[in-house]
């Protein structure tokens, strides 16, 4: 009986429990034994979805919508510098829609050399990845197996268009070249220059999701802005902002109380709001101190953010996340 249950209970950790929703980081380091195992299990599961379905190919379709990069951005006279962040788990607040929402990504707007384009909504899928082929593409996939290829449409890709015409492109990402096979598919989207963990200046390990935190991560993503001599883009992926939504993460006092009664029962979404106005600000010091001058910054949700173990599940809209363009003199 008890090898039975042991053979089920390995069954269900291998092939069907979702790691993401579980903050490991509270029991595994990642390292050594244990961290050997969660990792390649993440890549298991998330590279092939599931052993069974490792073989289906993405066929890559037109995203009827259209992604806020190429909506905000004119390719045929593109600005001589782009920062495009696809910010992870950054959706819409539903209770309370008219308050919280534009005090979350408010650090970034209320500094004097910031103009403010635009910013909204639109459409999106449940996927980070998927985020990442809307936007940089216009494109959707069958699958997430992207390192099956074929790569022909991804010839539209924006990093593509803006490297013919002379831009230096790079990219920022704080988890492994591994995770869902980055390192095979971006050089096809034109991310030949990916710096992933531990390629960076500061490795430090936040908790949401092994990975360098991005308030680290923003100073070598600066730097890069700077060196940059003629046209430049620079797309940043994030990763502390992934369920989840570890209080390990949270520096300092939180900007949105949980106690109070807006958030009864929506302790996650709560922790989300605080990382995504904590990104924020992040980002706006970093503005402040001179590291993005005269950059056109594009940020974007790449989901809805997940919520598994709140009492209510409807703290986000579902299919929409926001946006904001500003240009930065």
């Amino acid at each position: 009986m008890i090898w039975s249950l042991g053979l089920l209970y390995l069954i269900f950790a291998v092939f069907f429990f979702d790691y993401r929703g579980v903050n490991l980081s509270n029991r595994y380091q990642t390292s050594g034994w244990w961290g050997s195992y969660y990792e390649t299990i993440q890549n298991l599961k998330f590279n092939h979805e599931f052993f069974w379905r490792g073989t289906v190919k993405p066929e890559f379709y037109d995203w009827p919508h259209g992604g806020v990069l190429q909506k905000q951005i004119d390719m045929q006279n593109p600005p001589k510098k782009i920062l495009f962040i696809l910010n992870e788990s950054w959706g819409t607040f539903i209770p309370e829609h008219g308050a919280v929402n534009p005090s979350v990504d408010a650090p970034l707007i209320n500094i004097p050399n910031v103009q403010l384009i635009t910013q909204g909504e639109n459409p999106a899928l449940h996927s980070t990845i998927m985020g990442e082929l809307r936007e940089l593409c216009d494109l959707k996939a069958k699958s997430s197996n992207f390192i099956l290829g074929p790569f022909d449409k991804f010839k539209q890709c924006v990093p593509v268009h803006l490297q013919k015409e002379g831009y230096l492109v790079q990219a920022f990402h704080g988890s492994y070249s591994k995770m869902y096979d980055r390192k095979d598919w971006y050089p096809h989207m034109g991310l030949q220059n990916a710096r992933f963990f531990p390629q960076f200046s500061n490795i430090k390990q936040c908790h949401s999701f092994p990975g360098a935190c991005d308030y680290n991560i923003v100073h070598d993503v600066s730097a890069a802005n700077k060196a940059a001599q003629g046209k430049s883009f620079i797309y940043w992926l994030t990763l502390d902002t992934h369920h989840p939504y570890s209080e390990k993460d949270i520096l300092g006092n939180y900007t949105y109380d949980c106690k109070q009664p807006i958030f009864d029962g929506r302790q996650e979404a709560c922790r989300n709001l605080n990382l995504q106005h904590q990104f924020f600000t992040v980002l706006a010091n970093e503005i402040k101190a001179g590291g993005f001058k005269d950059t056109d910054i594009v940020v974007v949700g790449d989901h809805s953010p997940p919520i598994m173990l709140d009492k209510y599940k409807d703290s986000f809209k579902e299919d929409s996340v926001p946006f904001i363009h500003v240009r930065v003199h």
